[in-house]
């Protein structure tokens, strides 16, 4: 190369005579222009191992995997039992947002749990298909690489969920409790259904019985394992908070949402394990069709899982003036618990 010759990144050579163009200053200032060598390689070294992955058949069992225990994860929020405190309120907001629970029946449209629990399985299949030939090599060569992608599908699936959960109960711990009653704006005057039913002492019991009392009337069934402990703990724990005179002009009366398997015996049995066993506590049962027609009329939805025997149902709380009539109707979230007290006390202080 001669003086007037100046070398252009890529082996291009500018010519020179007398002056520097300015296209040569410019190529000069900044140095040989092109890419370098290292970082190209370096880069499609990159993609290169990232295509290579891609095809894998252990790509394809991580991503099966993760659809997969993201389905188990649908599942537990879906039928898990509701529990207490932040994992409650994140529960329920999960439950409304996803599956359009109703806070008042506690009952989630199963066509909307249907559809988040099988729609990573068309997904997970196609992965299969797809995939099925890297996916052979591996289960004949390399088969611990699935117990290794199970893992880390597991502990990404399992890190998203419980960082939902933890945004959920900042969220549940930032939202003001204690919010106060709207007293008179929630205020109905339902009439409730006439009844005539025995309780677990074997006394018979009477909506009559109660005229000039405030009654908290709720359903629930001796063997229930989900929401029936959580609402007589709540019904518990309200009436420890009443002074015994309020405790005096109340009445707690609990339909059986199991007529046919409820017998006195069962019911005696949940009334002390609950430490309900007091005498203004009835645990009522009557013939199935008519406690069937009673709570079709306070519209208490109610299905039974003919495999298990289970019964998913409403949650609700149906507080009955001493006009015998339905003044409020709370549901188990966490906001109306919290007003069941308040609510029983503005009864309480209705005059007799």
């Amino acid at each position: 190369m001669n003086a007037n010759e100046h070398e252009l990144g890529g082996g291009q050579k500018c010519l020179c005579s007398g002056h520097v163009p300015e296209e040569c200053t410019r190529a000069m200032a900044e140095g040989a222009v092109g890419p370098s060598p290292v970082r190209v390689h370096s880069r499609s070294f990159v993609v290169h191992r990232l295509v290579a992955f891609l095809g894998s058949g252990s790509f394809a069992a991580f991503a099966i995997f993760v659809l997969l225990f993201y389905t188990v994860f649908i599942a537990i929020m879906a039928f898990a039992p509701p529990g207490t405190g932040a994992w409650a309120a994140y529960l329920e907001e999960f439950r409304l947002r996803c599956f359009q629970l109703d806070p008042v029946s506690g009952v989630m449209r199963m066509p909307s749990i249907v559809l988040m629990l099988t729609e990573p399985l068309p997904l997970a299949a196609i992965f299969f298909f797809l995939w099925r030939a890297p996916l052979r090599r591996v289960w004949c060569e390399q088969r611990l690489m699935f117990a290794h992608a199970a893992g880390a599908a597991l502990l990404l699936v399992a890190s998203i969920a419980v960082s939902l959960v933890g945004f959920g109960s900042s969220r549940a711990d930032a939202t003001p409790t204690g919010l106060p009653f709207p007293a008179d704006r929630l205020r109905t005057t339902l009439p409730v259904p006439e009844f005539n039913l025995v309780n677990q002492d074997g006394n018979a019991v009477r909506l009559a019985d109660f005229k000039g009392r405030v009654v908290l009337l709720t359903a629930v069934y001796s063997t229930c394992t989900t929401t029936c402990p959580m609402m007589l703990s709540k019904i518990r724990q309200v009436l420890a908070e009443l002074t015994p005179e309020q405790r005096s002009q109340l009445a707690v009366v609990a339909f059986s949402l199991n007529p046919e398997a409820d017998t006195r015996e069962l019911r005696a049995a949940t009334a002390r394990i609950y430490g309900l066993d007091q005498a203004q506590f009835h645990f009522v049962n009557g013939m199935p069709a008519e406690m069937n027609a009673l709570l079709d009329k306070l519209a208490v939805a109610r299905t039974r899982d003919e495999k298990t025997g289970q019964i998913m149902h409403s949650n609700l709380f149906y507080l009955i003036d001493r006009e015998g009539r339905i003044a409020y109707r709370l549901s188990l979230s966490q906001r109306e618990q919290s007003w069941l007290g308040d609510a029983l006390r503005v009864l309480l202080a209705d005059p007799a």
